[in-house]
């Protein structure tokens, strides 16, 4: 499997974006360990501003699959920017993540 670092852009729909987050959540967790990591971009003002994903997928074909499936694009909240190939050299989990030790 290879890595895909996704990148959308906010089209500012505020309205759609408020109807369709359960179903672009419900999304994004359904993508389980496929999606190793998920966020958005934020302008100075902490408003979002688009979105970075990263994908687990078989090929290049399945990772825009999966990129552009998401509710928030089929519905026109965010637009699929670009979908790139990716090697995860190092990651550390932020401080407040969840460990066998801390639940």
């Amino acid at each position: 499997m290879a890595h895909f670092l996704v990148e959308y852009r906010e089209l500012g729909n505020p309205a759609e974006r408020e109807a369709k987050r359960p179903e672009h959540l419900a999304y994004r967790k359904g993508l389980g360990a496929a999606m190793p990591l998920a966020g958005p971009l934020l302008d100075e003002d902490e408003r979002p501003i688009g979105s970075i994903v990263i994908l687990e997928a078989e090929d290049m074909e399945a990772a825009e699959a999966m990129a552009a499936s998401d509710p928030y694009v089929t519905s026109g909240v965010l637009a699929l920017v670009s979908v790139r190939r990716y090697r995860i050299a190092g990651m550390k989990p932020p401080a407040n993540a969840a460990s066998p030790g801390n639940p």
